[in-house]
């Protein structure tokens, strides 16, 4: 590439130990149909942080042409701080090195983008570890330009799909970057993705344009995982508590106490019932926090809205082992079904 030549769009590959992933993720970002047509229009670099499981030499040996910045371990925000410091293009996309794009994405991002955007967000068709279509589709609703910024300032949270999904203009990110490291250990993407709204227009492509490799259903729940189910609780109430702050640095107005979304609001009821004991979760204050939440979302069907009532009900009523059981039928409903046409 000319270095003269600024790149349209960098893609940033995050991976810490993913060894078995990694290639696949690398792959997609340098097979882009746009990186063909114009060259020099898309740049790839990988980020890697302390990976200690043979990551680094996969990526060395498929991609000795690519930009790598091997760190120490010190966690997702250090991640995207040295990714975008060391990115030149207009648009950036973090890849998560576990999901994958697929070939037309970089194409219809730059058709799709527009002066004012901060944020393009686009589905991802939700696969097994195997590479195997799970029949669904992240997030279920995507939430886009005036309606994104209301719930913003309401609930800190809008529809939008995990890391992979969203691509940011270089202006927005210089005004939210460089993250505070030490809190966002994981998670950080957040927020980019939720100041989106507020510095800018979030659009939504209708299309899938990547897969991501969720979670299985058993990840967060009892015995073994009590401590992973610890974690995403903390990281909603402490996300909270941080995107509240950056709201009143930017001097956007908010809800003195944001809201929870539902999927937040999940998290929570599942890290009070099948959880170890957590001050961080006062039982009443958590559950009706929750209660209120499916409550005030404001695009939840009825059907839906007294299907999610019910479920958190049964979490949090029924003896533990059906109660996990239920959580476990929670996360295997993730998302939206895969439309057929």
């Amino acid at each position: 590439m000319n270095m003269l030549q600024r790149p349209r769009l960098s893609i940033v590959v995050l991976n810490r130990q993913r060894e078995r992933f990694v290639a696949h993720a690398i792959e997609s970002a340098c097979a882009q149909t746009l990186a063909r047509e114009q060259p020099g229009a898309v740049e790839v670099i990988v980020v890697d942080d302390g990976s200690r499981d043979g990551s680094l030499g996969v990526i060395r040996r498929m991609a000795p042409q690519l930009r790598c910045i091997a760190l120490g371990g010190v966690g997702q925000a250090a991640a995207i701080n040295a990714g975008f410091a060391a990115a030149r293009g207009e648009l950036l996309l973090f890849l998560e090195s576990e999901d994958w794009l697929y070939p037309q994405a970089a194409a219809q991002v730059l058709a799709a983008w527009a002066p004012g955007v901060s944020k393009l967000q686009f589905r991802l068709d939700l696969v097994d570890a195997d590479d195997r279509p799970l029949g669904r589709q992240l997030p279920r609703r995507l939430h886009e330009g005036a309606q994104a910024l209301a719930l913003l300032r309401e609930f800190g949270a809008y529809g939008s799909p995990p890391c992979s999904g969203n691509v940011f203009h270089r202006d927005f990110l210089a005004r939210v970057l460089p993250l505070d490291e030490s809190p966002w250990q994981a998670g950080a993407d957040t927020v980019p993705i939720l100041l989106a709204p507020a510095c800018g227009v979030v659009r939504s492509l209708p299309q899938p344009l990547g897969a991501y490799r969720g979670a299985g259903p058993d990840d967060w729940l009892p015995s073994a995982r009590h401590g992973a189910l610890r974690e995403a609780c903390r990281r909603v109430l402490q996300g909270k508590q941080a995107l509240a702050a950056a709201l009143d640095h930017l001097v956007i107005p908010r809800r003195r106490e944001l809201a929870l979304a539902p999927w937040e609001a999940r998290t929570l009821v599942m890290g009070l019932r099948l959880g170890p004991a957590d001050p961080a979760l006062p039982r009443a204050r958590t559950a009706g926090r929750a209660l209120r939440a499916v409550l005030r979302w404001p695009d939840l069907r009825l059907g839906e809205r007294l299907l999610m009532l019910g479920w958190m009900a049964g979490v949090l009523l029924l003896p533990r082992a059906l109660a996990g059981r239920l959580a476990r039928q929670h996360r295997r409903l993730s998302g939206r079904e895969t439309p057929t046409c």
